[in-house]
């Protein structure tokens, strides 16, 4: 098939839309950087909300690889990696502290008698200290959550760490100084010039104090005798906390981005990474079914290239919203900054798409979908063994139509967002988008994933929350259709994919079947926040997971249907036969669709090879369609 691309242009500066990135929009508070060159990063979210905080782990080239997303930590302020492997947790606004293991599970708190806590570590005796900002004081306490040791003579401190020697150093804010107490309470060393709310300080290996002095927006140095020996006053907007790294640079927290900048004061790295090492394209990418030129953007990583290929995406957007959408909420962005090349573009009838018009997704659509799928496995940075398509809403009937009606390009996995599974939760007669009444047997032939899916071979996941974005299907039943389809027989679904799963693997195992009445565990409402952080995550696991043993059992490989026509061009006749073996029902339909997508003649199946009679056809081209058990079969047919 021949697709034509037009119009391409590079450009390397993201227009400021994309600048309010769903991930990227960061309130970062806390830092730690790991021995592995990983990063620690608490995003605070909003004071005004109890839901939008989380703790995220990232490579060295911005890349999630951990994030904890559950909506028990409000306003957070602080995460630090533990030894053991976990993380330790303060939120401010719920007045706790939590240890919470690499699944999210929480293995100890404090959660009384705290106020408005802003920092806790864990000492090498398994104690935790912890800065208790509103009652104004810093404590230490054991594993039964009692207080072994107090520091009460602060007003609003910060960051209270156990120094070598025994002392504490604190940051005490209000009375804009530093402070290093001895065990008995006694201030043994204090830095109180020019600071204005300091709210970090650390002691270097040199004896020096590093000291965040948030709202004179500089980090500082300073030796014993109080002596400024190093500056950090350039591009800093509200810094929170700031780290000397092993290496020399210092990493430090401001009011949007983490950077790590080295002793000439130069940017070195900083998340989120800067929008010139993601190169957008833009283009026009030719229908071939409709001729309609759909406008096209493709947001992949500057570093990617024929040596350094990289996994690709495409992201097909919900109802009739065009694909930049994805540039407007910032997702596009965020994903590319993962390390994926991705595509998004406007179907048929939408956005600036030139010259077509609203299918509802169905096959004209679909076959657009095909052609940039295609385009984006043959560009020279894709690694096509790694091709997927995240589709949102409505978008997956789009998604699943072009995978189960097309061998190429090959999908290695299908990701979706509440998508609807059939014709009743699409139409506009119970309240869904699509204005054709459910009777229109031809029109939802071609627009119902609940029946497409069960064709996908790749692997499927089904994010889902508790309530749907839509309050018509409030018990899910459409994800828990949608699952089931796709599950492979051999795991008692009805579809062919060799894994599938809702949501994570620490909510629910794979590749398993429900019911409405024993639905799999759905993501809390109050975590809807976090999707972005989820979404990057299963992308991540989809690309990288190697899914040939992934079924116990694993059913064997079910043949797709194909048919032969003869004679093509025909007049009056043509006998049709179907690849084998099939088992067809009595009610198995092939279907004709004249060029204008309409219905034009429908016969049973009885057999493997019959004889289709088209003398009541116009003449022209005619698509030839037929769903069976192990597939979808399509053929054109010249009639004259």
């Amino acid at each position: 098939m021949s697709i034509r691309v037009t119009s391409v242009l590079f450009v390397l500066v993201l227009c400021a839309a994309t600048a309010s990135a769903a991930i990227s929009m960061l309130l970062p508070d806390g830092i730690d950087r790991l021995a592995n060159g990983n990063t620690v990063i608490t995003d605070a979210g909003s004071p005004m909300s109890t839901n939008n905080a989380r703790v995220i782990e990232i490579d060295s080239l911005s890349r999630l690889v951990w994030a904890y997303v559950r909506s028990d930590i409000p306003w957070a302020h602080s995460g630090c990696r533990l030894a053991n492997g976990n993380t330790l947790i303060t939120t401010s606004n719920g007045n706790r502290v939590a240890e919470v293991n690499p699944q999210g599970e929480t293995v100890w708190e404090m959660a009384s008698g705290l106020a408005y806590p802003n920092w806790a570590c864990r000492l090498d005796d398994g104690n935790t200290l912890i800065t208790d900002r509103d009652d104004n004081r810093v404590i230490e306490v054991d594993t039964a959550r009692d207080i072994l040791w107090s520091y009460t003579n602060l007003a609003h401190p910060h960051h209270a760490t156990r120094l070598a020697n025994g002392n504490t150093l604190v940051c005490n804010s209000d009375n804009n100084r530093i402070v290093e107490v001895a065990p008995n309470g006694s201030v043994v060393w204090q830095y109180a010039t020019g600071l204005n709310w300091p709210r970090c300080a650390q002691r270097l290996p040199n004896g020096h104090t590093l000291i965040t002095d948030s709202n004179r927006n500089r980090v500082i140095e300073v030796d014993s005798a109080g002596s400024i020996t190093w500056t950090l006053n350039s591009g800093l907007s509200a810094p929170y906390m700031a780290t000397r790294l092993g290496n020399g640079n210092t990493i430090v927290s401001t009011d949007t981005r983490v950077v790590e900048v080295n002793q000439a004061a130069s940017v070195v790295w900083q998340y989120p990474p800067k929008a010139s090492a993601i190169v957008v394209e833009s283009l026009w990418v030719t229908n071939p079914t409709s001729g309609c030129s759909m406008y096209v953007h493709i947001h992949r990583p500057a570093s990617a290239g024929p040596a350094s290929r990289v996994p690709a995406a495409v992201l097909v957007p919900d109802l009739s919203v065009a694909g930049t959408a994805f540039d407007n909420n910032g997702l596009a962005f965020d994903i590319a900054t993962e390390g994926f090349a991705v595509l998004h573009f406007d179907a048929d009838g939408r956005g600036r798409s030139r010259h077509g018009s609203e299918d509802y997704d169905g096959f004209v659509q679909q076959d657009g979908l095909r052609a940039c799928a295609l385009l984006l496995a043959s560009k020279p940075y894709v690694d096509s063994e790694k091709l997927g398509i995240y589709a949102r809403g409505y978008g997956i009937v789009m998604a699943t139509g072009m995978i189960a009606r097309y061998d190429l390009p090959r999908v290695k996995f299908l990701m979706d967002f509440e998508g609807p599974s059939d014709r009743y939760q699409c139409c506009a007669d119970s309240g869904g988008h699509v204005p054709v009444s459910p009777d229109s047997e031809a029109f939802w032939q071609e627009r119902e994933a609940g029946r497409f899916i069960r064709h996908v071979a790749g692997a499927y996941l089904r994010i889902q929350t508790e309530t749907d974005h839509t309050s018509r299907i409030p018990d899910n039943h459409h994800a828990v259709a949608l699952v089931d389809s796709a599950t492979s027989t051999a795991c008692g679904g009805s579809g062919m994919c060799i894994w599938t799963r809702a949501n994570d693997s620490t909510m629910n195992p794979a590749n398993q079947v429900y019911s409405v009445a024993d639905p799999p565990l759905w993501i809390p409402e109050v975590e809807q926040a976090s999707i972005d952080c989820r979404e990057l995550l299963y992308l991540h696991e989809l690309a990288d997971r190697d899914f040939t043993s992934a079924v116990s059992g694993s059913p064997s490989i079910v043949q797709r249907p194909s048919f032969s026509v003869s004679p093509n061009p025909c007049r009056g006749q043509v006998t049709v036969r179907l690849s084998s073996p099939l088992v067809f029902g009595h009610s198995q339909l092939v279907n004709l669709y004249d060029a204008s997508g309409r219905l034009a003649l429908s016969q049973p199946v009885r057999s493997s090879s019959f004889t289709l009679r088209t003398s009541s056809l116009h003449a022209g081209v005619y698509l030839m369609r037929m769903d069976s058990g192990a597939g979808a079969a399509s053929a054109k047919l010249v009639v004259r």
